[in-house]
C-alpha cells in the first residue's frame, strides 16, 4: 500500500496534523464496480437465501416442536426468540473478528458453527437442549455469517453498490418464500430429525460461498498532500455535525445520508473520528473503511477537492508493529462495544422516540411468522406455511418499491414509514376475522409489503434524523432495543395461549404493538420544529450578544 505524508493538514477539528513519517495520509482507490464483485453479490444473495429462509420459517418446527415436546408455547416460542436476539446482539464480535481475520474466514466460520449446531439439534430430546443449539449456537454462527455477507458487497461496488446490495438482501424474501414449503415437505418425508439435518446440511453451502467473498485487488492510491477543510459554521436547523455533505436521493442536499440498512445484516461497526487506526481491505481494518456500511450508490455523495477526517487515514508506525496474537486484541471488543452502546444518545428526544418505536415494532415483528402455521392448523386451515412463502415474496417486493420510491423527491420518507408500520399493524389484528386461507392470503400479501419499510428504511430515516455520523452509535442501541424486544414478542405470544387458550391475543398484541410504532413517529416533526426553533432563538440571543 502506497503512502502519502500530510504536512500541516488541518484535521476536522482545528487541530494540526503532525508533520512527521509517523503520521500518514492516504486516499482509498475506487472500488473496481463489477468483475468478480457480482460473483460476491451472488454469494451473498445465496446465503441470505439460507439463513433467512431458515429463520423466518421457523414457524414450520415450531408447530412441530410443540407436537413433539409437549411444552409449553411460550417456552417453546424461545427458541426462535433467542436465535433472533443473540444474532442481533452478536455485532461487535463479529465486527472484530472481520476486522482481524476479513470476510472469508468469519463467513466460514460463522457457516460451520451454525451448520454443526444445527445438525446437532437433530437430536435434541427436549426444548431446553433446542434452545441452546439453535437459539445461542446457530444464533451466534448466524450474527457471524449476516455482517461479511454485507461488508463484502459494499467494499467490491461505488457505483452499483445500490444495486449490488439490493440484489443481495433480495434473498432474505425468496428465502421465506422456498423455505416454508421445502421444510414442510422435509418434516413430512424425514420427519423434524431428518428435516433438521438436512437443512444443517444446507447452511454447509454457506462454506463455498464464504469462500468467495475474496478480498479487492490492492489498486494505486494516490498520496493525499491537500490540506484539510477545517468545520464550516452550521446552520440551527441541521442536527447533524459531520463536514461532508451527501446529496439526498430526494434531491434535496444534506449534510449527511446514508442508504438502507436490512435486519438480515443487523450489526454494524465503525471507530470513533478521532481514533487512529490502521486500514487494510485484505483482513484487519476493513471495517475502518468510513463507508463499508454505506449499502447505497456513492455517486449520491458531494465530491470534495478536499478529504474530510472520514476520508482520511492516519496510521502511526507503533500501531502497525502491534500485534495480540490469534485473538482479537481485547481494545477491539472495548471499542466496538463502546461504539454500538453509546449511550450520550439517550438524551437525545428523537432518538428516545425512535428507540421506543423499534422496540415496540420488534415485540410484533416475528410473532406472525412463528404463529401464523400453528394458528391456522388451530383453525383447520389446509397449507398454512405458504401463508409465511407469501410473506416472503411480498416482503421481497415490499423492499424493493419501498427502496426505490424513498429516493424519490416527491416522497417523505418518514412519512411512508410511519404509514406503513401502522397499516402492518392494524392488519395483523384484523387478521384474527379471516377464517379461511384466501382471507389470511390477503393479509400476508399486506403485512409482508408493509412490513418491508422496517427492514428497508430504518437506517434511512434514522440517518435523516440524527445524521450520518451518528448512524453507527445509534443504530448499534437500536440494536441493542431490537434484540430485546425479539426475546419479549413471541414467548409473551405463547404464554398468552396458555393462559386464553387463543392465538388471537398474540396478533392483537402484535398489530396493536406495530401500529403504535408507528402512530408514535408522526410527532417527530412537532419536536424537531420545537428543537430547531429553540435553536434558532439561541442563536440569535448569541449573534446579540
Amino acid at each position: 500500500m502506497s503512502n502519502g505524508a500530510v504536512k500541516s493538514a488541518k484535521n476536522g477539528n482545528g487541530g494540526q496534523v503532525p508533520d512527521s513519517p509517523r503520521y500518514e495520509s492516504v486516499s482509498l482507490a475506487p472500488p473496481p464496480d463489477g468483475g468478480w464483485g457480482w460473483m460476491v453479490v451472488f454469494a451473498s444473495f445465496m446465503i441470505h437465501i439460507v439463513t433467512d429462509g431458515m429463520t423466518y420459517s421457523f414457524g414450520v418446527f415450531y408447530a412441530e416442536f410443540l407436537t413433539y415436546f409437549d411444552e409449553g408455547k411460550g417456552k417453546t416460542a424461545l427458541i426462535v426468540s433467542i436465535l433472533v436476539g443473540v444474532t442481533l446482539s452478536s455485532g461487535p464480535i463479529s465486527s472484530s473478528f472481520v476486522n482481524r481475520w476479513g470476510c472469508r474466514s468469519v463467513t466460514v466460520a460463522g457457516a460451520l458453527l451454525s451448520a454443526v449446531c444445527v445438525v446437532a439439534s437433530a437430536y435434541a430430546n427436549n426444548v431446553i437442549t433446542l434452545i441452546v443449539t439453535i437459539g445461542i449456537g446457530t444464533g451466534l454462527g448466524f450474527g457471524l455469517i449476516y455482517l461479511p455477507a454485507i461488508v463484502s458487497v459494499t467494499v467490491w461496488f461505488e457505483r452499483y453498490r445500490s444495486l449490488a446490495t439490493g440484489i443481495a438482501v433480495c434473498g432474505s424474501g425468496l428465502g421465506t418464500f422456498l423455505f416454508a414449503p421445502i421444510t414442510k415437505a422435509l418434516i413430512t418425508e424425514y420427519g423434524w430429525r431428518g428435516a433438521m439435518a438436512i437443512i444443517g446440511a444446507f447452511i454447509l453451502n454457506c462454506v463455498p460461498l464464504g469462500l468467495m467473498f475474496r478480498p479487492v485487488p490492492e489498486l494505486p492510491r494516490t498520496p493525499m498532500t491537500e490540506p484539510m477543510l477545517p468545520k464550516s459554521n452550521k446552520s440551527p436547523l441541521k442536527r447533524s455535525q459531520s463536514t461532508e455533505h451527501v446529496v439526498r436521493g430526494n434531491g434535496k442536499t444534506e449534510e449527511n445520508d446514508v442508504a438502507r440498512l436490512t435486519l438480515s445484516q443487523p450489526a454494524l461497526y465503525k471507530p470513533q473520528e478521532q481514533k487512529l487506526r490502521r486500514h487494510s481491505r485484505h483482513g484487519s481494518g476493513i471495517m475502518q473503511r468510513p463507508d463499508v456500511l454505506y449499502q447505497g450508490s456513492m455517486t449520491s455523495l458531494a465530491k470534495f477537492r478536499a478529504p474530510s477526517p472520514e476520508r482520511t487515514l492516519h496510521t502511526s508506525i507503533e500501531e502497525r508493529e502491534q500485534r495480540c496474537g490469534w485473538l482479537p486484541c481485547p481494545s477491539e471488543f472495548k471499542e466496538a462495544l463502546s461504539e454500538m452502546l453509546d449511550l450520550s444518545l439517550l438524551v437525545d428526544p428523537i432518538f428516545i422516540l425512535f428507540a421506543v418505536s423499534n422496540f415496540l415494532t420488534s415485540i410484533g415483528f416475528y410473532i406472525p411468522y412463528v404463529y401464523i402455521v400453528p394458528m391456522c392448523k388451530d383453525k383447520v386451515i389446509p397449507n398454512p406455511e405458504y401463508l409465511i412463502s407469501v410473506i416472503g415474496v411480498s416482503n421481497l417486493v415490499g423492499r424493493i418499491i419501498l427502496g426505490y420510491i424513498s429516493d424519490k423527491p416527491w416522497v417523505n420518507r418518514l412519512l411512508a414509514y410511519n404509514v406503513c408500520l401502522t397499516i402492518a399493524g392494524v392488519s395483523t389484528a384484523l387478521s384474527m376475522i379471516c377464517w379461511e386461507f384466501y382471507g389470511l392470503a390477503i393479509y400476508a400479501t399486506l403485512f409482508g409489503f408493509t412490513i418491508g419499510a422496517y427492514v428497508g428504511l430504518t437506517s434511512v430515516v434514522l440517518v435523516d434524523l440524527l445524521g450520518l455520523e451518528r448512524l453507527t452509535n445509534a443504530f448499534g442501541l437500536l440494536l441493542l432495543f431490537q434484540g430485546i424486544a425479539s426475546l419479549i414478542g413471541p414467548p409473551f405470544a405463547g404464554w398468552l395461549f396458555d393462559v386464553l387458550d387463543s392465538y388471537a391475543p398474540g396478533f392483537y398484541v402484535a398489530g396493536a404493538t406495530i401500529a403504535l410504532s408507528g402512530l408514535i413517529l408522526f410527532f417527530i416533526p412537532l419536536i424537531e420544529r420545537r428543537i430547531n426553533q429553540s435553536q434558532w432563538d439561541t442563536d440569535i440571543v448569541m449573534e446579540e450578544i
